[in-house]
């Protein structure tokens, strides 16, 4: 009863179209098209007077049409019942339109019929006419995805830029060139992470009150600061394929799907530095709020007794309050005796530890540095090795399938000799200068030390948490001071 209703409330449809160069080749006129429409409504007994819409010289390759507009206007506020046509390509001659058309209607419980190949999408054979139809369209979207793939994998492989150009680059001929004043702004993002310490709120936090707008004219945020900073665009690398946009939700693929090119434009990172920062990012966080409280230590400071972190607490009347640095184990679960140490107390011992510290760098101790910085890049050459491997195996399955040319595939293994001729050089030639090192540790340490007695807290502690991993506390002035790796 209300679908009885609502058809008879609703108007019947007949679109007509025809370009002059079809008028002329084939002599379809939309006067012949309009009869043979009418005709079909009175042997349905369809008495109701339908709604004609003409396109005169409109060609069916795009969907651009004024009478179909005003059709699809109707049919969006739910005033048409169905739609008929003599044959499918009045509508459109491209099957994606179509289908994309069709199911538009579908939601608007609009049936479509096609009177010269008896397609009513009412009936059970005109729905399964139609599936058949969308498993040829969703065909047919794979084999151009899959021809997209193919082109835009060639065009990454020669070092083509194939999106909008990033921070810092501007776009020319598809390939990045720097662009001065944006690459300036790059290189204190860098700075102010690596050297200062800043996190990615407080480096978007000073480039808003600066004024500096980001790319797309707006504001930085938290997620765009990091976004740049884990670039490898700024070292002059290109990575395309990274990420899987297939679903609604984007995941980032393995890595040896990534396609990875160096060196294909200029680097406004040096390579060292970009990858410190990168390493400074996957070590273990420290919870935002103990990176930005008034208090130096907190996010690095350890219990010696039980290894559970120590934070502020307040000790004493309103009047005379004071702090103190409590194990958190203790404070929220009972479960370990420490006690409580006043925190101007421990914060002065942490300053005489690092003084000591920066007079008594011993050979052993740098050593130990020494042998972290070099397995850490046996690690990082492992890996690429190993990326690099997977890559070319994909690249022998693509051209054994036929999806690309000889010269990519010998291209790729190019490539492959290069980076395992790296490694094997790397790992007799790795050295680290312990002079040196122990130089920098040194000068670090005195910058620290200077920066507690002259900067705010939180700028203090940034620099802090550039080189001090942990500290522990296991009693009065008994303190352990943990360097992170430079």
């Amino acid at each position: 009863m209300t679908e009885s209703f609502m058809e008879n409330a609703r108007d019947i449809a007949l679109y007509c179209r025809v370009s002059t160069d079809e008028q002329a080749r084939e002599g379809v006129s939309l006067d012949e098209q309009q009869e043979r429409l009418k005709a079909y409504c009175r042997a349905m007994g369809w008495g109701d007077v339908p709604l004609i819409f003409v396109d005169d010289g409109y060609s069916a390759k795009n969907l651009d049409r004024p009478q179909l507009n005003k059709l699809l206007d109707l049919v969006s506020k739910g005033k048409i019942s169905r739609i008929l046509v003599t044959k499918l390509d009045r509508l459109s001659r491209r099957l994606l339109d179509l289908l994309k058309l069709i199911d538009d209607f579908q939601q608007q419980q609009v049936s479509f019929i096609s009177i010269s190949e008896s397609f009513d999408t009412n009936t059970p054979s005109g729905r399964l006419t139609l599936q058949v139809l969308g498993a040829v369209a969703e065909f047919e979207r794979e084999r151009i995805r899959e021809r997209v793939f193919d082109n835009m994998l060639h065009a990454a492989n020669q070092g083509k830029w194939l999106s909008q150009s990033p921070y810092g680059y501007d776009l020319k001929d598809k390939e990045l060139v720097i662009n001065e004043d944006e690459s300036k702004i790059v290189k204190l993002i860098y700075e102010n992470y690596l050297q200062k310490g800043m996190g990615y709120y407080s480096i978007a936090k000073e480039l808003n009150e600066k004024g500096v707008p980001s790319k797309q004219k707006k504001e930085w945020s938290i997620r765009s600061v990091k976004i740049l900073l884990t670039n490898p665009v700024y070292k002059g690398t290109l990575v395309w394929n990274r990420t899987d946009r297939s679903k609604k939700k984007q995941t980032e693929k393995n890595d040896d799907e990534w396609v990875v090119v160096d060196h294909t434009h200029p680097a406004i990172i040096d390579a060292e530095t970009w990858e410190s920062v990168q390493k400074r990012i996957n070590k273990k966080n420290i919870h935002p709020r103990s990176k930005t409280s008034p208090h130096l230590l907190g996010g690095i400071l350890k219990c010696g007794n039980c290894g559970a972190a120590m934070s502020i607490s307040w000790h004493g009347p309103k009047t005379n309050r004071r702090r103190v640095y409590r194990c958190s184990a203790n404070k929220n679960k009972g479960t370990c005796t420490s006690k409580s140490f006043d925190a101007t107390d421990v914060e002065s011992w942490f300053k005489e530890g690092l003084f000591n510290l920066s007079k008594e760098l011993d050979q052993k101790y740098v050593f130990m540095l020494v042998s972290q910085v070099q397995e850490d890049e046996q690690k990082e050459v492992q890996q690429q090795t190993h990326s690099a491997k997977n890559r070319y195996k994909r690249k022998v399955e693509a051209y054994t399938a036929g999806l690309i040319e000889l010269e990519d595939l010998q291209a790729e293994k190019g490539r492959l000799e290069k980076i395992m001729t790296n490694a094997e050089n790397q790992k007799s030639t790795t050295t680290v200068n312990t002079t040196a090192l122990e130089e920098l540790l040194n000068n670090k340490i005195i910058t620290i030390i200077e920066a507690i007695d002259n900067l705010p807290v939180v700028e203090a502690k940034s620099l802090i948490q550039t080189l001090v991993e942990k500290v522990i506390l296991y009693g009065e002035k008994d303190i352990e001071i943990s360097l992170l790796t430079p």
